[in-house]
């Protein structure tokens, strides 16, 4: 396989992990009004999960540290990082959504994220510190060669993303999916109807965490490793990018945005020739998506794909006019 296929390979295969994310995300964000700034949060909860069940005991006294190693083979790994990452989300949203509004909540999942950032840095025998986890094994890396086991993983990438297409596109077209517009519209409007907000968010936030989970148990598979860097803030704010590049609410939208978003700004500034400080080109990377997100929120804030709007309700509202026959005449003075 030459260089560019292999290229092309990965970029297909990031951009349908990061296609997981974005569904996700968007059933909280899109969906439920759920202003998690802090989900690529729940992609790291899987991606270590998925680590230190597919990886051997860390040596005794040896310099890489960490708790488990399983050494489970695929699927289990995976389904144990997804178990874990639902898990996690089950009591972070548990403890969130009881007692905080959507402002406070937004500001409580960054100060989370950040913590857990500082943590796992800090305190190095729970996932190795900065350093992370490394040598994760593939799902048949040993079976197969480096072109047969590319194209194998990008097949389960597009199948994965394909899942949580239709799953999600057949809640969302649900009554479930309308109740959950309903709480991001105003809820307590749908508390007086007989809804209950904090379920239906929770619900959202479980959904949403199995897309982060599975994305990140199939990222830190095949890239066989993950540390802190690869879950800093500004990775969410490629998701939330990719949301409303797309268009907010809607499922076509979020993948839609993530091709544009990942496959092509991100890999656009990578061709910048090199110049000044060494990250200054990481940092215009940060800084176009940012005047990306400006740019949709001035002149498009609806997206490339607006949301779809219910038509039961204007098809309701015609077939009562109709059936009330035809209009009295206005009385003239």
């Amino acid at each position: 396989m030459g260089a560019l296929a292999y290229y092309g390979f990965t970029i297909a295969i990031y951009t349908c992990l990061s296609a997981i994310q974005a569904l996700g995300f968007n059933l909280q964000f899109g969906f439920a009004g759920i202003i998690n700034l802090a989900y690529v949060v729940l992609v790291a909860v899987g991606a270590y999960s998925t680590a230190i069940a597919a990886v051997a005991p860390a040596p005794h006294g040896g310099l890489t540290q960490y708790i488990g190693g399983f050494g489970w083979p695929f699927p289990w790994d995976m389904l144990f990082g997804i178990f874990c990452t639902l898990a996690f989300s089950a009591v972070l949203g548990g403890l969130a959504f009881k007692r905080l509004r959507e402002d406070y909540l937004a500001v409580s999942m960054i100060v989370v994220g950040a913590g857990l950032l500082v943590l796992i840095n800090d305190d190095v025998p729970i996932f190795n510190g900065t350093s992370g986890m490394a040598g994760v094994p593939g799902p048949f890396q040993d079976q197969l060669g480096p072109e047969a086991y590319q194209f194998v993983f990008l097949m389960m990438s597009a199948v994965s993303a394909l899942l949580i297409f239709l799953l999600f596109s057949r809640i969302t077209k649900s009554p479930f999916g309308r109740a959950l517009k309903a709480v991001r519209e105003d809820s307590d409007a749908a508390a007086s109807l007989g809804k209950s907000p904090w379920r239906l968010k929770m619900s959202a936030f479980l959904l949403g965490g199995l897309a982060a989970g599975l994305s990140g148990s199939l990222l830190i598979l095949y890239i066989g490793a993950w540390n802190t860097s690869a879950w800093l803030p500004q990775e969410s704010l490629i998701v939330l990018a990719a949301i409303i590049v797309g268009g907010r609410g809607n499922h076509g939208g979020a993948v839609l945005g993530t091709f544009v978003v990942i496959g092509v700004i991100t890999q656009a500034t990578k061709f910048i020739p090199s110049f000044g400080n060494a990250v200054l080109v990481a940092s215009l990377q940060v800084v176009s998506i940012g005047l990306l997100i400006l740019a949709f929120m001035w002149w498009r804030p609806q997206g490339l794909l607006p949301e779809l709007k219910d038509q039961y309700l204007r098809v309701g509202i015609k077939k009562e006019l109709s059936d009330s026959g035809p209009a009295l005449p206005r009385a003239v003075d």
